[in-house]
């Protein structure tokens, strides 16, 4: 027997009516919202929309059409609306460079200017200041470009020292035809923004005419000093009118009237480059020049060649980062403090040195040295070596003398003697009219007929010694003296030996007749 399904029930009419009714709801409300949109909400957004656009013309041309895109103001996307929006940057913090040392800076500056890179060189002495960089572009273009001058490469830049709290470089220049160098002169201070920055460019004398003439009141407040021909009035300024004078960001937090010149062009050499030229010759053993920076009447002769000698034998150097320290700045007086280092020595020490001029209009001039710490620092470590040695002596009749030092009852001289007659060697063979005496001396020990015949081949060995090296005879006179000029005395207090005392009066001292 087949299975049979009895067929399902009719349902009500109603119930079919009820179930058809919510979709004819939902399907008129979609049409009535179509129909308030475009009738309605869209005329509104497009009225509104041609209410913002700033020409309601039509424009057919495609550049026109582009320019207005790239004038009016961009729609933000959803996207963007949501995102954090940056910062926006402080207006008085210019860019920073970050030089850890003034050194980086200045060879930096070298290497653009050496790359003909003149917009970094600009904003290197500008430090980024807008209100300077466009005065330094033209100022360096002109120098470089036009009057021909050629800066020197970054291993040429040096630092000179400490002046006014500022730490003062010098990059060379070299101008056609001129055989020469100049300095170009920056000096730098410490910003905790940017690290090392310039604040003053001091221009050579030769290249005046590259500061640009200030032609506005605005560009001699920005720094712009000229250098006006000798007899001649400065350049007159043209007046701004109010309505054409915009001021930069930077310039509200200074008024320019109080800003130091950034630009200025060299009355001279200062102190501090007069001391550096000066000791640099020293360090370079170069006698003769060194002499050309002294007084010769307060500063003898014996007193330098005995800084060369020390400079030599010891290989001083320049300490990097603080090598010269003006102390005292006035116009006619200064005082410097040179800090030198031997790498040899392991040690670090200084001196002083004393300068004078008549006038600002005169040149400046070495008139004291204060050596007794470098000389201390140089005895001590020689000591260690068995044979004191201080190159630089007062001699008891009165005067310095240069000293060579002798072994106990020895007339064969000790090598540091050698080195130093080498140095006067040099310095006698340059001038045939220069001479010196060689007065030889010995300690207490011995009888007086022994001593003097000891000491007179001690400052005959010292004569040998220099004609050996090129020297005429005629210009060294010897003679020895004995026991009755110590340097120190031979006995304690108490009437004991004292070696030491007598060892350094196993000597022969130069005097030098220059």
């Amino acid at each position: 027997m087949l299975n049979h399904r009895p067929p399902k029930p009719a349902l009500p009419a109603t119930l079919e009516h009820g179930r058809a009714a919510p979709i004819l709801l939902v399907v008129t409300a979609l049409l009535v919202s179509t129909l308030i949109f475009f009738f309605i909400t869209r005329p509104k957004l497009e009225k509104a929309a041609q209410m913002q656009e700033p020409h309601p013309a039509k424009v057919d041309d495609t550049a026109a059409q582009q320019a207005a895109a790239a004038t009016a103001p961009a729609m933000p996307s959803p996207q963007a609306a949501s995102a954090p929006k940056p910062a926006a940057p402080a207006m008085d913090a210019p860019p920073s460079f970050g030089f850890a040392r003034p050194l980086d800076l200045g060879k930096d500056l070298a290497r653009s200017l050496a790359a003909g890179d003149l917009s970094r060189a600009a904003a290197l002495l500008a430090a980024n200041d807008p209100t300077q960089t466009a005065a330094a572009a033209a100022m360096l273009e002109k120098m470089i470009r036009e009057l021909g001058a050629k800066p020197g490469s970054e291993d040429q830049v040096e630092l000179l020292g400490i002046v006014e709290n500022k730490t003062r470089l010098s990059l060379p220049l070299l101008k056609d035809g001129s055989s020469t160098p100049m300095r170009l002169q920056l000096d730098l201070e410490r910003d905790e923004r940017m690290g090392w920055k310039v604040t003053r460019v001091e221009l050579p004398k030769e290249l005046a005419e590259a500061l640009p003439m200030p032609t506005t009141p605005r560009a001699t407040a920005a720094g712009m000093i000229p250098a006006a021909p000798p007899g001649t009035a400065p350049a007159a300024t043209a007046p701004i009118a109010p309505a054409e004078t915009k001021v930069p960001p930077l310039a509200m937090k200074e008024p320019e009237a109080t800003r130091p010149p950034l630009f200025r062009v060299s009355s001279g050499d200062d102190a501090l480059t007069f001391g550096s030229d000066f000791v640099r010759a020293l360090l370079r053993h170069d006698f003769a020049e060194a002499r050309k920076f002294v007084d010769e009447k307060k500063v003898p002769a014996e007193r330098l060649a005995g800084l060369c000698i020390v400079f030599e034998e010891g290989q001083y150097e320049f300490k990097p980062t603080k090598p010269l320290i003006i102390t005292v700045a006035n116009p006619e007086v200064s005082w410097v403090i040179a800090q030198v280092q031997s790498p040899s020595l392991q040690q670090s020490t200084e001196f002083g040195l004393e300068l004078q001029r008549a006038g600002t209009d005169q040149p400046w001039r070495v008139v004291g040295l204060n050596l007794s710490e470098i000389l201390g620092s140089f005895a001590a470590s020689a000591t260690k070596l068995g044979v004191p040695y201080t190159p630089i002596v007062k001699n008891p009749t009165g005067g310095e003398s240069l000293a060579l030092y002798f072994e106990y009852d020895q007339a064969q001289l000790h090598p540091r003697a050698k080195k130093q007659l080498e140095i006067v060697a040099g310095l006698l063979k340059s001038d045939p009219g220069k001479k010196l005496h060689i007065a030889g001396h010995t300690d207490a020990k011995g009888t007086d007929d022994y001593n003097l015949r000891l000491s007179s081949m001690r400052a005959e060995t010292g004569k040998q010694q220099l004609t050996a090296l090129g020297v005429s005879e005629a210009q060294i006179t010897p003679k020895g003296l004995g026991k009755p000029q110590p340097l120190s005395p031979n006995q304690k207090a108490d009437g004991t030996d004292d070696p030491e005392g007598r060892s350094k009066n196993r000597r022969a001292e130069i005097f030098l007749d220059f």
